[in-house]
This record gives structure tokens, sequence and C-alpha cells, in this order.
């Protein structure tokens, strides 16, 4: 049996220690945006939010619509295969006037 041995690297020494960010609660540098180019960055990334919620909502207004065609389209199939005939509800607003 072969024994390769790996040797240790040392760890990098940091000059000063190293200190947590901000967020993770220390002091705030600043409560607001400084400039107007971080004010610009602010809005542009407020209106990708909103749009992106925007094609969220879509996305999930257009599967309950397709889903529920879906579940209409198949219960008339099942009444067709049965042998009945009169399969389709028919809305009585859209019938001739007698």
């Amino acid at each position: 049996m072969n024994v390769i041995p790996f040797p240790r690297r040392p760890r990098p020494h940091f000059p000063h220690p190293v200190e947590p960010p901000s967020a993770l609660g220390g002091e705030l540098m600043h409560a607001g945006p400084a400039s107007s180019e971080e004010a610009f960055e602010d809005r542009r990334r407020m209106r990708q939010n909103l749009a992106t919620l925007a094609l969220v909502v879509l996305l999930v207004v257009a599967g309950a619509w397709l889903i529920e065609r879906l579940r209409i389209y198949s219960r008339n199939l099942a009444c067709i295969e049965s042998g009945h005939r009169s399969c389709a509800v028919v809305d009585p607003r859209h019938l001739p006037s007698r």
C-alpha cells in the first residue's frame, strides 16, 4: 500500500481582523442612496421587479384559465364517449328569440 503525503498549506494571515458586513448587524454607513446613479439603479431595479411580478401574475392567470378549459373539454369528451346527446351546456342568452 502506497501512502501519498499531502503537505498542508499554511492559512493566509490577514493584516487586520475580518469585519462582518453592515448587513449582519453592524452600523449603517448611510440611510439612503448617496448619488443620483444609485437612485437611478434603485428605480430601474424596482421597475424590473414590478415587470417580473406582472409576468408571474399573467402566467398564473393564463395557467388557471388553461386548466379550467381543459377540465371542461375533458368533461364534454367523457359525456360524448358515454353516448349522451346533450353534453354541451347551452347559454340561453345565445339562443334565438322565439
